[in-house]
């Protein structure tokens, strides 16, 4: 295991302590002596819903302050999986429900000036809020606790009503302030790695290609690392998209095979993803041989993560192991149900990138397996929807440009 996953134990262990000893040292007690407002445990639910939902917009709104102050433009704000994004056709924004990286929320920013602009105000920003909010809580909880229950019997009702809200509220922002690289976005990693001018730049670049991606943009050329972290990996990312876009599949392998070397250096998910990246590539090239090298050097942790398909990349080597190295039909019919939702998941810059993939890999699979059924998957019709598509897009950059 891994520092960062190791840390986000400890994260999670230290937020769940949190809960515990405020909720039977504070919370619970006041509870028991609650007054007539409402049902303890009525309003206790209330007030983790009210706790949640406020400090998710609040952690977002401050995003938003902070970008505004560092010069960027936002094209997306995501909070609890209620989305409203820069639509690419249209260019305006419009709502839908979608996934996030990030403990409650996601804000998408990109530069107007990579060189100029500082990302360090959206790290500050969603603190300032949490202070408002704990001065406010604070001052009513101390109100509360000076009132006589005889009274107003309600005031410990409204006592563990604040009390309750200002303890999600520690908890998020723990999680987002913690410096260093945890299983989801956060803050606090982000300022561990803004202390010199080198990495605000590639920091920038990499804000201006995921928003280049995301809107069918021409992606400007960026850095490729050698030694590949976390965050690099992102960066080279934009590249690998690219590369498999301009159908270079060697040098997205290269790409790859870069993230791979870094084990060390390297979270266990991204090395991960790394691996099903380059074996499906090598598969999709149709180098067998290699392909089944690199799934015999693949860990029992790879191939489960694989087979798991939580990403687009581990959907596409589980798809391609299955339907050419394990010659498992019904393995096989369940990646290709599961392509759509899974694609869907992936960033929307990405999605059209993966589905010709999976395309790619089907029409591999079924030269390779004749007498196996895909007529539910209408092959043929999909390909004729996928240049006409493709025709679209190039029309509609034209007129962009």
């Amino acid at each position: 295991m891994k520092k960062n996953e190791i840390l986000s134990w400890v994260v999670y262990a230290a937020m769940l302590g949190i809960a515990i000893g405020v909720g039977l040292g504070v919370i619970r007690p006041l509870s028991e002596a609650a007054g007539s407002l409402m049902n303890p445990i009525l309003l206790l639910i209330i007030a983790l819903i009210v706790g949640v939902i406020g400090n998710a917009i609040f952690i977002e709104l401050g995003h938003i302050i902070g970008a505004k102050i560092g010069g960027y433009n936002i094209y997306s704000v995501n909070i609890l999986f209620f989305c409203f994004a820069k639509n690419k056709d249209t260019n305006k924004m419009s709502f839908s429900f979608r996934s996030f990286d990030g403990l409650t929320g996601e804000t998408l920013v990109y530069p107007k000036d990579v060189e100029k602009n500082k990302p360090q105000a959206m790290v500050y920003m969603p603190l300032v809020f949490f202070l408002i909010e704990a001065i406010v809580l604070g001052v009513l909880i101390g109100v509360f606790k000076g009132v006589s229950a005889e009274t107003n019997p309600n005031a410990v009702s409204w006592d563990m009503f604040c009390t309750t809200i200002l303890t999600v509220g520690a908890i998020f922002y723990f999680y987002m302030i913690f410096p260093a690289s945890l299983d989801n976005k956060n803050d606090g990693y982000l300022l561990t790695i803004l202390t010199n001018r080198t990495n605000r730049i590639a920091y920038n670049q990499l804000l201006l290609g995921n928003y280049q991606v995301a809107m069918g943009l021409p992606v400007e050329e960026i850095e490729v690392y050698d030694v590949v972290t976390d965050f690099t990996y992102n960066v080279n990312d934009i590249t690998f998209y690219r590369r498999l876009e301009e159908g270079k599949i060697d040098e997205a392998i290269a790409i790859a095979e870069k993230a791979i070397l870094s084990e060390q250096t390297l979270s266990d998910r991204l090395y991960r993803e790394a691996v099903c990246q380059k074996l499906s590539l090598l598969l999709l090239k149709e180098n067998k041989e290699e392909g089944e090298k690199a799934y015999k050097e693949m860990s029992i942790e790879a191939k489960k993560y694989a087979s798991l398909m939580g990403s687009a990349p581990a959907l596409r080597a589980h798809l391609l192991i299955s339907g050419l190295l394990d010659k498992s039909y019904q393995e096989t019919i369940r990646a290709l149900d599961a392509s759509d939702r899974i694609i869907r998941k992936a960033p929307s810059g990405k999605q059209k990138i993966e589905e010709k993939l999976i395309l790619e890999a089907l029409s591999i699979i079924a030269k390779a397996n004749p007498d196996w059924d895909f007529s539910a998957y209408n092959l043929e019709e999909k390909k004729e929807e996928e240049v006409a598509s493709d025709k679209e897009e190039n029309s509609s950059n034209e007129n962009k440009e």
